[in-house]
């Protein structure tokens, strides 16, 4: 079943066979990205859900326009024979892209230098695309969604595989820190269009060299600084001799305000516990459970760390 509609679906950007499906991998949402071979070249096919439809297609166009910036670490995007680059089939939208191959990199210093500087190529190449300044979109986000959570709507019994004192007196202690945090007015920023979701995992090496990024759906417009700490905090955690390098490696380049960076990984991540907390509240699909679970997990104890260090306010290392 599953080769019959990657078949129809390639048909549609006119591959046809003879085609080989060599993998497939399904991510925490319903996305599945099939690796296909055909006629000696190979291919990503991904699918989407139809909510995502005029996203994509804006992020089509601005993969196109930084590709002819001469930056070319995102893949290739293909067109289908309605010289559009989205099919609609089977309930989900596909893109069809060429496959970049590589490893996820290691954590190391070297690794996270090189992907910041090429996060800076990457923000100049598509910075001229419609910039602007103002007030950094995912830091009131952040903030909104923080004011948001509530403990009372928390069904404790849904998350057993965390430790339930312990998670009380967190979210206690996250209740207390979060306001003093939160209480200095957002600064004015460059607001540009960002990837939106630079992190490790989305960065592929071949050897000591990067070899692309991928996973490019969610680029928007926001500043810099949300890019640079979510791929910082990826490699780095809260260790503070990477993150100094790391983020002077990028003001070699681009200019950026550490602080901000610090501030927007601190409370992404706790809006990322938020969230989880939430999730596990619904049924969720079989594929996903095991690894939120184990996200979930990571990230409590990163939080539960912040907490034995002190405050919040300590952990930005640059106060």
């Amino acid at each position: 079943m599953t080769d019959k509609i990657v078949e129809l679906v390639l048909s549609k950007f006119a591959i046809i066979s003879p085609f080989s499906l060599i993998s497939s991998n399904r991510g925490l949402s319903d996305s599945v990205v099939y690796k296909v071979s055909s006629l000696g070249r190979e291919f990503a096919l991904k699918s989407y859900s139809p909510s995502t439809l005029s996203s994509l297609e804006s992020t089509h166009a601005l993969l196109d326009q930084i590709r002819k910036n001469k930056f070319v670490l995102f893949p290739l995007i293909f067109r289908n024979k309605e010289n559009t680059t989205v099919v609609y089939h089977d309930g989900f939208c596909w893109d069809l892209s060429s496959w970049i191959s590589g490893n996820i990199p290691d954590c190391s210093i070297f690794n996270l230098v090189q992907s910041v500087k090429k996060l800076a190529q990457f923000h100049t190449a598509i910075g001229s695309e419609q910039s602007g300044v103002g007030v950094m979109p995912a830091m009131e986000s952040r903030e909104v969604e923080i004011n948001s959570f509530s403990i009372s709507s928390i069904n404790f019994s849904a998350i057993g595989f965390l430790p339930l004192f312990n998670l009380k007196e967190l979210l206690k202690w996250l209740r207390q820190e979060v306001g003093s945090l939160m209480g200095s007015p957002n600064p004015i920023v460059k607001i540009q269009y960002c990837w939106g979701d630079a992190r490790r995992e989305n960065i592929l090496f071949n050897c000591s060299e990067i070899s692309g990024f991928i996973d490019y759906c969610a680029m928007r417009k926001d500043c810099r600084e949300v890019d640079v700490s979510r791929m910082v905090s990826s490699f780095a955690g809260d260790d503070n001799l990477m993150w100094t390098n790391a983020l002077n490696a990028y003001s070699e380049s681009s200019q950026i305000n550490y602080l901000v960076c610090r501030k927007l990984d601190i409370l992404g991540t706790i809006v990322s516990l938020y969230r989880w907390l939430n999730w596990f509240q619904k049924p969720m699909p079989d594929a996903m459970v095991n690894p939120g679970i184990q996200r979930c997990i990571e990230i409590f104890q990163r939080i539960e760390k912040w907490k034995e260090h002190g405050s919040l306010k300590s952990m930005l290392f640059y106060d």
